[in-house]
C-alpha cells in the first residue's frame, strides 16, 4: 500500500511538472498570437492569405524576384517579439528553399535592393520546435515563436 501511494504521488508530481512546462509554452504561444493580432492592425502592415505579415520599407528595383530555385544574397536581422536578436548578418548567401516557409514566401515578394520586415507566425516558422544551442543562449528560439526578419535583398542568382 505504501509503495502504491508513493507511486501515485510520483505520477501526480510528474503530471504537474509536465503541465507547468507545457503551460509556460502555451502562454508564450498565446503572447505571440496576441502580438501578431495587434501588429496586423497597424496601417503599414500587409497580411497574406497564409498569415505572413510584412511591411515594405523600400520597394527595390523592378525586375527578377527570387523563387524557390534561386539563391539570394541579403543583409538581415532576425529577432523575437521581445526584441531579442537571435541571428544577423551583413552579407549572407543562401538558397530560398533552405529557409522557413514564411521567409520563403516573403523573399518571393521582394525585388533586388528592397527592404522588408517580415513577421512570421510560428505556423510558418518552427512551430512547436525549439531552435538554437540552448535556452538562454543568444541564438535560442523558443517553441511557438513569431520570427521578425528585417531583410535587404542585395542580389538574386
Amino acid at each position: 500500500m505504501r509503495i502504491r501511494i508513493v507511486c501515485l504521488i510520483g505520477m501526480f508530481a510528474a503530471l504537474v511538472l509536465t503541465g507547468c512546462k507545457r503551460d509556460s509554452w502555451l502562454d508564450w504561444k498565446a503572447q505571440n498570437a496576441a502580438w501578431l493580432a495587434q501588429n496586423r492592425d497597424k496601417d503599414s502592415i500587409q497580411t497574406t492569405s497564409t498569415g505572413l505579415q510584412y511591411k515594405v520599407i523600400r520597394q527595390g528595383i523592378q525586375g527578377t524576384r527570387p523563387d524557390a530555385l534561386k539563391t539570394v544574397r541579403v543583409r538581415y536581422k532576425g529577432s523575437l517579439i521581445t526584441g531579442a536578436v537571435f541571428e544577423q548578418s551583413e552579407d549572407a548567401t543562401f538558397a530560398v528553399s533552405q529557409v522557413v516557409e514564411g521567409l520563403q514566401e516573403g523573399l518571393k515578394r521582394m525585388h533586388k535592393t528592397g527592404i522588408y520586415v517580415f513577421y512570421i507566425p510560428q505556423e510558418l516558422a518552427y512551430g512547436s520546435k525549439e531552435q538554437g544551442d540552448r535556452k538562454g543562449s543568444q541564438n535560442y528560439i523558443p517553441p511557438y515563436s513569431t520570427l521578425i526578419f528585417e531583410i535587404e535583398l542585395l542580389d538574386v542568382y
